[in-house]
C-alpha cells in the first residue's frame, strides 16, 4: 500500500511540475491520504499480535479497560463487555497529541513520573526492589506488580521505549507475577481488592472496577482464558 502512495506522490509531483497550483492540491491530497493510512494502520497494531502480548495485557486488564472510554450522545459510557482489548488500554488515535497528554498527565499524578528513566526506575523498584520487598499481602503485591506493565504499556504509547523492549521487560514482570500467585483470579482478586481500598471504596469508581472485574470473565476474548503459566519467552 505505502508504493502505492509513493507512486501518486510521484506522479502528483510531477502533475504538479506541468500544471502549478491544480497539482499542488492533488499533492496534498495525496499526503493526507498516505498519514490517515499510516495512523489506521498504527491504531490497528495497537491490538495484542499474539499471546504473549495477550497474557500481558491481562495483567493490566482492570486498569487498561476502565480507562477505555466510549462516547456516545456526548456522554462517557463504559461499555467493558466491548471494548477493545489495546496495548495502554486507551483508544485512538495512536500517538496523537491529546493521547499523549493524556498518558503524561497520569504519569505526573499521582506517579510523579517525568521520563523514560524515572518510570524504569520505578518498574524495577515495584518488581524486584523495596516496593515489591515490603509488600506483606497478595493484594498489595498485585498492586505493585501489575502496575509494572502498566507502567511499560503508557511508556510504549509514549514512544519512550519499543515494543519489543516493553514485550521484553512485561516478560520479566510477568515471571514474577507467575511465580507469585496461583492463577488469574488470585491475581485478578488481589489487584482489585487492593485497587477498592486506593479508590476509597465505596464510589463511582470502585464500582466501576467491579464490573470491570467482571466482564473480564465473561468475554470470550478475555485474556484469563489463556494458561497461567504461558511460556513468557
Amino acid at each position: 500500500m505505502m508504493y502505492l502512495y509513493a507512486a501518486l506522490l510521484g506522479l502528483s509531483m510531477a502533475i504538479t511540475a506541468r500544471t502549478g497550483l491544480p497539482g499542488l492540491l492533488l499533492v496534498f491530497a495525496v499526503l493526507v491520504l498516505g498519514i490517515s493510512h499510516t495512523i489506521r494502520k498504527r491504531d490497528q497494531n495497537l491490538s495484542p499480535k499474539n499471546d504473549t502480548e495477550k497474557w500481558i495485557f491481562g495483567t493490566y486488564a482492570n486498569w487498561a479497560l476502565y480507562n477505555c472510554e466510549y462516547i456516545q450522545d456526548d456522554r462517557l459510557t463504559p461499555n467493558y463487555e466491548d471494548t477493545p482489548i489495546l496495548l495502554g488500554g486507551r483508544l485512538g488515535p495512536y500517538h496523537s497529541p491529546e493521547q499523549r497528554q493524556y498518558f503524561l498527565n497520569m504519569l505526573d499524578s499521582p506517579w510523579d513520573i517525568h521520563s523514560k528513566r524515572e518510570l524504569l526506575e520505578t518498574v524495577a523498584y515495584m518488581s524486584k526492589g523495596p516496593g515489591f520487598r515490603k509488600c506483606l499481602t497478595q493484594a498489595d503485591r498485585a498492586w505493585e506488580l501489575c502496575r509494572c506493565t502498566q507502567l511499560l504499556a503508557i511508556a510504549f504509547r509514549l514512544g519512550w521505549i519499543s515494543r519489543s523492549e516493553m514485550v521484553r521487560r512485561s516478560c520479566q514482570v510477568g515471571k514474577i507475577i507467575q511465580q507469585t500467585f496461583s492463577g488469574w483470579q488470585e491475581m485478578s482478586e488481589s489487584f482489585l481488592s487492593r485497587c477498592l481500598l486506593w479508590m476509597e471504596d465505596p464510589s463511582p469508581g470502585a464500582d466501576q472496577r467491579r464490573a470491570v472485574h467482571q466482564a473480564l470473565w465473561l468475554r470470550p476474548d478475555s485474556p484469563y482464558n489463556l494458561p497461567w503459566d504461558f511460556p513468557l519467552t
